[in-house]
């Protein structure tokens, strides 16, 4: 384990994760869509109040959406600095929508593309738990970009929770866990700060 790298490990992990959650569940109702449409033909298919006949070309897709809607809340919250990287993208391209598949819709392509997006995200984290174990030294303006990081999210999750106390206003615990966790690994970054500084 000596020859871990966190930096490169934790973003394999972030891909691992999107794997588990979106890859296999969208692979196994794919089959399933296989298995009832036989030889090429539709699928009927209902569940609860639910009915629905898919066309033989819309299987895949279809699959992929059923996998993204039913995870959209955990695919969120463990991709949230994603949306840092995506945003400025969005605003940039003239027509956002020739970036995406026709089957999909841009919610789904973007929940789908989050992960990716996360990527930066999991290597500084990586960096600084590198850092913090004495693997390697870790530039300052990486860690001022960690530690930015850090502030903002801890002060998006206060702004957060104080707008709960507005009337009408519910806290989801998705958006509160997938702040938690970002805070939690950005710390490392400021941690590694706060330690070079006391050996100094």
């Amino acid at each position: 384990m000596r020859s871990a790298r966190f930096r490169w490990l934790l973003p394999v992990v972030g891909v691992s994760v999107w794997v588990w959650v979106i890859a296999l569940p969208a692979v196994q109702t794919y089959r399933a869509l296989r298995a009832i449409g036989a030889q090429g033909k539709n699928a009927a298919v209902s569940v609860g109040t639910f009915h629905a006949t898919i066309l033989a070309e819309n299987f895949w897709p279809f699959a992929v959406n059923e996998a993204v809607v039913t995870h959209s809340h955990a695919l969120t919250a463990i991709a949230m600095p994603g949306a840092l990287v995506e945003m400025p993208l969005t605003i940039a391209l003239t027509n956002p929508s020739l970036w995406y598949p026709k089957q999909m819709d841009e919610w789904t392509w973007s929940l789908l593309e989050a992960p990716l997006y996360c990527l930066p995200a999991w290597w500084l984290v990586g960096l600084g738990m590198d850092g913090l174990l004495g693997r390697r030294r870790v530039r300052w303006p990486l860690l001022l970009l960690g530690s930015v990081a850090w502030a903002t999210f801890a002060f998006m999750l206060c702004e957060y929770l104080l707008g709960w106390l507005l009337p009408g206003r519910a806290v989801e615990g998705w958006v509160v866990a997938g702040f938690g966790l970002w805070i939690a690994l950005f710390s490392v970054l400021p941690a590694v700060w706060i330690l070079r500084g006391r050996r100094v």
